[in-house]
């Protein structure tokens, strides 16, 4: 059995960019402990599994190198960008998820837009262990918990630097916590709306590029504190990205463009 792969880096359209992500088409459903395994050979922060259904209709699955996740939105787009590469013909999919369904179109200039639930920023403590996760220590401002995703974000001083900021991941995962589903750090921005990081090394990653799943959390956050619909974000990792949001009621528009660059099979 072959199985169709593509490795696409999703928010960017260069080489070295954005947040590279596995993509794999099946044709029937395999074993789960099949799909662990082959997401820790591709070895990307997120591997997409996705099933065609019907036109324009797929399932979709995504892993970690050690654990399945509830939604990712990198690796959506990737998805997305490899079935419009497969059905050029193609301008909307819907995805189906064990928890819902995401809708996805393409505009003319190769943007794709994704619809995500909104996920509600809830303040929270932020704890003095979080601080001792980076050096130099933050200047936190306050932090927030995601109701949904329950990833926590750092809110820093308006001067920090994020780029310098140094984290020490083996402490992080000796961290038994809140922040256990991720943790992310955030800024008001000069140039875009707000900037970001994210770090997971619970899940097996250490820093992911450019996170979509934070961003239904971040652009509740900063809708609400700018007071604006529209917003301009930069994630801020050694790959960087942009992402373009828009709060919709209870959902979030998320637009990116992405590049493949790799594409070939898998063996079984």
């Amino acid at each position: 059995m072959r199985l169709e792969t593509f490795i696409i880096n999703a928010f960017s359209e260069e080489i070295a960019g954005g947040n590279p992500a596995g993509v794999v088409i099946l044709q029937n459903p395999l074993p789960e402990e099949l799909l662990q395994s082959l997401s820790y050979d591709i070895n990307k922060s997120e591997t997409a599994f996705i099933t065609r259904m019907g036109e324009g209709e797929y399932l979709i699955r995504w892993f970690t190198p050690l654990r399945e996740v509830d939604l990712c939105g990198h690796a959506t787009l990737a998805a997305a960008k490899a079935i419009f590469h497969k059905e050029p013909g193609l301008s909307r999919i819907r995805f189906e998820y064990r928890k819902g369904e995401l809708y996805i179109s393409r505009d003319q200039d190769g943007t794709i837009s994704m619809s995500f639930p909104l996920d509600r920023a809830l303040l929270c403590l932020a704890q003095e262990e979080y601080r001792s996760f980076f050096i130099p220590p933050l200047k936190v401002k306050e932090a927030f918990a995601g109701q949904s995703t329950k990833k926590v974000v750092l809110v820093l001083e308006e001067d920090s630097d994020l780029k310098s900021v140094k984290p020490n991941f083996s402490r992080m995962e000796g961290y038994k916590g809140p922040c256990c589903h991720g943790l992310g750090i955030t800024k008001p921005s000069d140039v875009y709306d707000f900037e970001s990081r994210f770090f997971n090394p619970w899940y097996g990653v250490n820093e992911d590029p450019v996170t979509g799943s934070l961003h239904t959390l971040l652009a509740d956050y900063w809708s609400r504190r700018l007071g604006k619909r529209d917003l301009l974000a930069f994630q801020a990792s050694k790959r960087p990205g942009i992402l373009n949001l828009s709060v919709e009621g209870q959902r979030v528009i998320i637009r990116g463009k992405a590049r493949i660059f790799m594409e070939g099979s898998i063996s079984l």
